[in-house]
């Protein structure tokens, strides 16, 4: 028998007992991120780059040091080394990048981490940093990139790739991954709202879209088996002024190196004909 195989059954029986314990016990373990190393693929991005630390003690890596700043975001229980390949691109471009490691990942503090405070890690790093023009995220980094674009426009344009469009989604594909039974799922839903502070179903870009006043890039994969193909379209709805690219065949992380998806990427962001015409 598989973990998750091993927790449906546990969750399916505690469950049916013991509801709110349950919950808990699955709040937990959605909220606590595993520490995943850098691939090998990825070694040369790190030691190319330099370590940079926010107040609070937020972590992040620094490719060049000049020009204005493009700002990343990884998803959950991702590493900012997985943007490499838009890394040289870039700096040519004359952008500086700047990818943060998100609370409760590598050498940021926490030891559980949300989607809310991925928003606020991106908000108090552009706070700090001077010249952000644009934003990139991946999966929940798309997500909260668009969350804190919502709250504070902190950024001039913003391309997501492979992310959730609804927090409530998100909770309801995991509970049922873990098979909570119906009672117990309630209260996982409560106890997530208390964690964060902010209900789930606030951060649905449905509500945040129609006040994106800036460009964006949408790009979801139709093989993504992580985030449904789904979520890109729902996202392409509410933003309206976001253009939509759909690929195929690259899966929910191989999107990150496809050079399609990073040329088209880099010449959206770096398009400053484009954000004078948006200006």
């Amino acid at each position: 028998m598989n973990a998750l195989s091993t927790i449906r059954t546990t969750t399916r029986m505690l469950g049916t007992i013991a509801p709110r314990l349950t919950a808990g016990i699955a709040r937990k373990l959605m909220m606590t991120p595993r520490v995943h190393q850098p691939r090998e693929w990825e070694r040369g991005a790190l030691e190319s780059a330099e370590r940079i630390t926010f107040r609070f003690g937020l972590s992040g890596l620094r490719w060049g040091s000049g020009g204005p700043v493009v700002l990343m975001m990884h998803g959950w229980q991702g590493r900012p080394t997985q943007f490499k390949q838009f890394i040289a691109p870039l700096l040519a471009a004359g952008r500086q990048v700047i990818a943060l490691e998100a609370p409760g990942h590598g050498r940021s503090p926490g030891p559980e981490s949300n989607v809310y405070l991925f928003a606020q890690a991106l908000l108090d790093a552009a706070a700090e940093l001077r010249g952000v023009e644009s934003v990139v995220g991946h999966s929940m980094g798309g997500s909260a990139a668009l969350i804190a674009l919502g709250e504070h426009r902190y950024a001039e344009r913003a391309a997501v790739i492979g992310s959730p469009g609804s927090l409530v989604r998100v909770l309801d594909r995991f509970a049922d991954s873990i098979a909570l039974p119906e009672a117990a799922k309630r209260s996982f839903f409560d106890l997530v709202d208390e964690r964060v502070g902010v209900p789930a179903s606030e951060l649905d870009t449905s509500r945040i879209g129609p006040h994106l006043h800036m460009p964006g890039l949408i790009v979801h994969d139709r093989d993504d088996d992580m985030v449904p193909f789904a979520e890109g379209e729902a996202i392409a709805r509410a933003w309206p002024q976001a253009r939509f690219l759909a690929t195929e065949g690259l899966g929910h992380r191989q999107v990150l190196a496809d050079t399609g998806v990073v040329h088209a990427v880099t010449s959206f962001l770096t398009d400053t004909a484009a954000l004078q015409r948006a200006a």
